[in-house]
């Protein structure tokens, strides 16, 4: 039986039984091309979602957006990518902070990637899949609820941001999927770019 409270310290029992590196070099290529599923199936929910609010609502103009300049049209994309990249870690930060740990930021420039992780913590195999998903449901929800309160242009870009939240968070459904396969009581160590999986020398009763 695992403690309620936040786990730094692997029990005796426990022993790592997988060690999985999303940026090793076969893996990074696999999931930089399976991106591309979230990426193609979030357009199309987008795109049907933005249907719906056109039937329901529909247009609501905006003087500043609605016909923006090339030069303002690059910035804003600019501006959306490092907006939804930093949101995302964020996002995975507070669930972190939730589970009872500080919450460690960090930018790996040789990949190109930004990452939440903390430091001597361990954590069930439920809580890590909360805290991988966070940002892609959490931003996915809250910004299809804000698309339809807000003018068509800001829409299209929060409809952008969306698409290239679920895009990027490929690397976390497949951690999630790969620790969904273990039972409950696995706990799971994050360090930043791969995970240490460990379970009970006995199986947990």
């Amino acid at each position: 039986m695992l403690p309620d409270t936040p786990i730094h310290t692997l029990p005796e029992s426990y022993h790592e039984v997988k060690h999985l590196v999303a940026t090793e070099g076969r893996t990074l290529i696999w999931l930089n091309l399976a991106a591309l599923i979230p990426l193609v199936v979030m357009l199309l929910v987008i795109g049907e979602w933005w249907r719906v609010i056109q039937r329901v609502r529909g247009v609501f103009g905006d003087q500043l957006l609605d016909h923006p300049s090339f030069l303002l049209q690059v910035a804003l994309t600019i501006g959306v990518v490092i907006l939804t990249f930093t949101v995302h870690e964020l996002i995975h930060g507070l669930a972190i902070w939730r589970m009872g740990h500080k919450p460690r930021f960090g930018v790996r420039l040789d990949l190109g990637v930004a990452y939440a992780t903390t430091d001597n913590a361990l954590f069930p195999r439920n809580q890590f899949i909360v805290i991988a998903l966070a940002p892609l449901i959490g931003m996915t929800l809250v910004g299809m609820g804000l698309m339809f309160v807000v003018s068509d242009a800001l829409a299209y870009y929060i409809g952008l941001m969306i698409v290239i939240n679920a895009s990027g968070a490929i690397g976390d459904m497949w951690m999630s999927w790969m620790v969904w396969r273990y039972p409950a009581y696995a706990l799971v160590r994050d360090e930043a770019d791969s995970i240490r999986i460990y379970m009970p020398n006995t199986p947990a009763t």
